[in-house]
Parts: structure tokens; C-alpha cells; sequence
């Protein structure tokens, strides 16, 4: 399951930077950044949280 999510996140970290490239070479005005962090760092969290729970559940019950 943790490689499905590498599958879509690593693209579309990509695609966002990407962006904020296309973004800065067309000299318009700067895109808010904070837009893309917040999501990243969100997902990113929880991914972690969930990574630790399912963790704890399985070594818990190995014994």
C-alpha cells in the first residue's frame, strides 16, 4: 500500500514543481506557495500517522 502511494505522490510533486517552474520562467505574478505546502506537508502527516498506527497495530499483535 505505501508503494501505491509513492505511485501518485511522486508525480504530483513533480507536476507542482513543474508548475512553480513554468510559473517563474513566464515572469507573471508569483503563485502563493503556501498553497502547495499545506497539502504537501497535510498528506505528508497524515501518511506518517497512518504509517505509525498501522505499525503499532501489527507489531502489538505479534507476540
Amino acid at each position: 500500500m505505501n508503494r501505491a502511494f509513492y505511485i501518485i505522490l511522486i508525480p504530483a510533486a513533480l507536476v507542482a514543481i513543474g508548475y512553480v517552474v513554468v510559473f517563474q520562467l513566464m515572469g507573471g505574478t508569483p503563485p502563493a506557495y503556501w498553497r502547495l505546502i499545506l497539502p504537501f506537508a497535510f498528506v505528508g502527516g497524515t501518511l506518517w500517522w497512518f504509517g505509525r498506527t498501522v505499525g503499532r497495530k501489527k507489531s502489538s499483535g505479534a507476540q
